[in-house]
């Protein structure tokens, strides 16, 4: 038993040494630089967020999928990523923001972000990016899963850049 509890810290603290490094990582996509129509009236321009990093969620209020992952990215928001949902693919009669809130969720919302989905080449929801601080992409998913280890993993990478 203490041979498979050590051998499950290593497997554990390789993955960690992985997306830490992932985290570092110059050859990684950029982000390009976006403006997000934040549902309040706002933007937010990701170059302003050059220095802190962040998670981008690209979702749809009728998806399922997006519904069954959401809490994790709230407990993600609370350990103090900062986590943006951006919808796309709505009916025209859909209150993005209204949705989030009702179901507890605290993360801002963008709206109407077809043409950034577009233009990142994102299809599909959910569709979940972890940016590093330098604004390179470590990971990108398309998981519903909340247990989703990588989820968890490259959100630790993420706030160890937030601690040091």
């Amino acid at each position: 038993m203490k041979k498979l509890i050590t051998a499950i810290t290593l497997i554990l603290l390789g993955f960690i040494s992985s997306a830490k490094q992932a985290a570092d990582d110059n050859s990684l996509p950029k982000l390009p630089a976006l403006t997000l129509n934040m549902a309040d009236g706002s933007t937010i321009n990701t170059p302003d967020l050059l220095g802190q990093p962040y998670v981008l969620h690209f979702w749809a209020t009728w998806c399922p999928y997006c519904k069954k992952l959401q809490p994790a990215l709230e407990k993600i928001k609370h350990k103090g990523l900062k986590v943006i949902a951006l919808s796309f693919k709505e009916d025209d009669d859909a209150n993005p923001a209204k949705a989030i809130s009702d179901r507890g969720y605290t993360f801002t919302t963008a709206i109407k972000a077809d043409a950034l989905a577009k233009q990142l080449g994102i299809k599909g929801t959910p569709t979940t990016l972890f940016i590093n601080k330098t604004g390179r992409v470590i990971y990108l998913t398309n998981t519903s899963d909340p247990e989703d280890e990588n989820l968890h993993l490259y959100a630790r990478a993420l706030l160890h850049e937030v601690n040091n």
